[in-house]
């Protein structure tokens, strides 16, 4: 029943600005999010709340955890974002790939069973073009406190550990490891934030679990890792 009444909302235009109009109502009120001038959230788009959406942003298809943002021109699909994340301006997803080693050709006519001209001499799918969908039917996830920088574009299949930073500009094909700074095309390691025992405490702590008035409380400890981790460590 809901579905049905979904694709007959979304069948009209008239209909689903209507109820585009009222959902951003809906969540402004009852989750804190704030929106900038044409920032669009999909129907299906699930916000823990405290969100903040920039100018001409768009995000369909996929899970924001509490606190994050996007930025201005970032469009995002098919991602689960954590908590806290810093999705900066024109960040973007790519799906699907070619074959770029044993196939003589990248045109999808010899290795897909659906091209965009209509036909195909493959008998079959030959090629995985797309990622398989990880948990919760994502293609990209994006773990908690990551910095994504200007510019960046992510591979479907990808995910991005816990407290990593992506460089603008970068295009990440591959997964990165929590506290990891990455940059480049393709983007590479550039180091490690902390050492491995104050990644491995930070990862264990996973502070943007804890409730918002502890956050808010202890904020202040946030600027030095080891003030952070002596006091936790005594708490």
């Amino acid at each position: 029943m809901v579905n049905t009444i979904k694709k007959w909302v979304l069948s009209s235009s008239f209909l689903t600005g209507i109820a585009i109009f009222f959902r951003r109502i809906y969540l402004k009120r009852t989750k804190a999010i704030i929106y900038k001038k044409n920032a669009f959230i999909g129907f299906s788009v699930m916000c823990e709340g405290k969100n903040g959406f920039g100018k001409n942003s768009s995000i369909v298809s996929s899970k924001i955890g509490f606190g994050s943002y996007i930025a201005d021109g970032a469009s995002i699909s098919k991602t689960k974002i954590g908590r806290y994340c810093s999705i900066g301006p024109n960040v973007n997803c790519i799906f699907g790939k070619h074959p770029a080693d044993t196939f003589v050709s990248t045109h999808p006519v010899f290795f897909a069973e659906k091209t965009p001209v209509g036909y195909t001499y493959a008998k079959g799918q030959c090629f995985q073009e797309f990622a398989t969908p990880q948990e919760g039917g994502y293609s990209i996830s994006i773990g908690n406190d990551v910095w994504i920088g200007a510019n960046v574009s992510l591979m479907d299949g990808i995910k991005i550990g816990d407290g990593a930073i992506i460089a603008a500009n970068a295009l990440v094909v591959k997964d990165v490891e929590p506290y990891t700074i990455v940059g480049g095309v393709p983007a590479k390691i550039i180091k490690k934030r902390f050492s491995e025992d104050e990644i491995t405490f930070l990862m264990e702590v996973k502070w943007w679990d804890r409730p918002e008035g502890w956050i808010k409380e202890n904020a202040h400890l946030f600027k030095n890792i080891k003030h952070f981790m002596d006091i936790l460590r005594h708490e």
